[in-house]
């Protein structure tokens, strides 16, 4: 059976490539780039390759989505939506299914690879539980992703996803507004370019409910200063690499 390691950069992927590396697993470590993680991500995913990957033999084959983003010389989802005038949406999960489930199986299906191995930890078992899931077998949950990754003493990264995501938290918002000014900025002139309904308030936005905008947020943080809440500090940092000036 050959195998392909799904990998986001995450906590829970980057913990089932080092559980699955030093039981002795050699094979493909593929990451479908949209374009639109988080900074942090991208530095984070070069930071385990160059410290913890590359002496061990291995990689991260990074992956284009649709044909668009080839054809445009490795464009971006957020320039794909800019130009079709759409958002990520929460309900249909278009941007997913399109720039990261269908990327990944059509690599797999040309190299061949019948499995694909699925960063999801003990906590969430419900997830996808048709798929192979190492982390669920184990029953390591996401504090004990975290404690494999401090004990190869490596950094831990942060949440992944893109910063465009409709499935953000608010303070996950906050904190693109605070360290990525401009791309804040960028997504919420997406979100104002995206056609609505009369009423201007649908699910057109890149809130679930369609009921808070993006420039609704940003006025409330600076209202507020821009500051967090403590809990949702310690969310973020909790999560945040260390390894880049980012």
């Amino acid at each position: 059976m050959s195998e392909l390691i799904s990998f986001g950069a995450g906590v829970n992927s980057v913990a089932m490539a080092i559980l699955l590396a030093n039981d002795g697993w050699r094979g493909p470590i593929v990451f479908a780039d949209t374009g639109c993680e988080w900074p942090e991500t991208y530095c984070y995913l070069e930071y385990f390759e160059r410290e913890w990957l590359a002496p061990r033999g291995l990689s991260v084959t990074r992956l284009q989505g649709l044909p668009w983003q080839r054809v445009h010389g490795g464009a971006t989802l957020i320039g794909y939506c800019e130009e079709r005038h759409v958002i990520p949406a929460s309900g249909v999960r278009w941007c997913t299914i399109e720039w990261k489930v269908n990327a990944i199986g059509r690599w797999a299906e040309q190299h061949a690879v019948d499995t694909q191995l699925i960063g999801i930890a003990a906590d969430e078992a419900h997830r996808q539980p048709l798929k192979l899931r190492p982390l669920v077998d184990r029953n390591i949950t996401r504090q004990g992703c975290i404690d494999i990754i401090v004990a190869e003493g490596l950094d831990v990264p942060q949440k992944s996803g893109c910063h465009i995501c409709p499935f953000q938290r608010d303070s996950q918002w906050r904190e693109l507004w605070h360290r990525h000014p401009d791309l804040f900025e960028r997504a919420a002139a997406l979100e104002e370019s995206t056609p609505r309904t009369k009423s201007g308030r649908t699910t057109a936005t890149l809130d679930p409910a369609g009921k808070v905008t993006l420039r609704d947020r940003q006025y409330r943080y600076e209202h507020q200063g821009g500051l967090l809440e403590e809990s949702d500090w310690d969310e973020l940092l909790a999560y945040r690499p260390c390894v880049c000036g980012i």
